[in-house]
């Protein structure tokens, strides 16, 4: 693991092959196109990109986006533009933008507001001061959308009320009235 201490202050691009925890400052972007998870403990003003490894927020994320093959957690501040993961994204911090994964659990620690798309299912703790626009993703809603295996059933018993007749309508000159008459003893 490669690690970033505190008090480090860097300005620039950083290409990781390995996993990286920052506990520094730095300025500019954070990828790696391999299995590498990254943990910021300190400050970051840039993306953050792992193709097939986790992201953990424990400090903060100023203006920058985070792409994760895998999970997101922020239990620190994220304050970017949005969060994309490939596996789940749990808050229980502060966050500001768009969150997009499978499956997000905002937790009841949960300070923010934006834009959440999940996939698979979502959930929000009591207690969570939220301000969000909630939507499911399109990919899930096709799932969702495809007919039912009974289909065929639905049709023939369609087919079999069309055969049914109603009796015939009674007309208006059919009805008599009915006279009764109550006697008291």
């Amino acid at each position: 693991m490669n690690k970033i201490l505190k008090g480090s202050k860097l300005t620039g691009d950083i290409n990781v092959t390995c996993d990286l925890e920052l506990s520094g400052d730095v300025e500019g972007n954070i990828t790696s196109k391999q299995e590498s998870n990254i943990l910021i403990k300190g400050v970051c003003k840039g993306n953050i990109e792992t193709k097939e490894g986790s992201v953990d927020i424990e400090g903060e994320l100023r203006g920058g986006n985070i792409t994760a093959g895998k999970d997101v957690k922020i239990s620190g501040k994220f304050n970017g533009g949005e969060v994309k993961a490939g596996g789940k994204i749990f808050v229980d911090g502060e966050f500001n933008g768009k969150l997009e994964g499978n499956n997000i659990e905002i937790g009841e620690n949960s300070r923010g507001k934006g834009e959440i798309f999940y996939k698979e299912y979502i959930s929000i703790s009591r207690g969570a001061m939220v301000d969000v626009q909630i939507s499911q993703t399109k990919e899930a809603l096709k799932e969702v959308k495809t007919p039912p295996k009974n289909d065929v059933q639905i049709s023939q018993t369609k087919e079999a009320l069309k055969e049914v007749k109603t009796p015939p309508k009674k007309k208006a000159a059919d009805t008599t009235p009915v006279k009764q008459s109550v006697k008291g003893s």
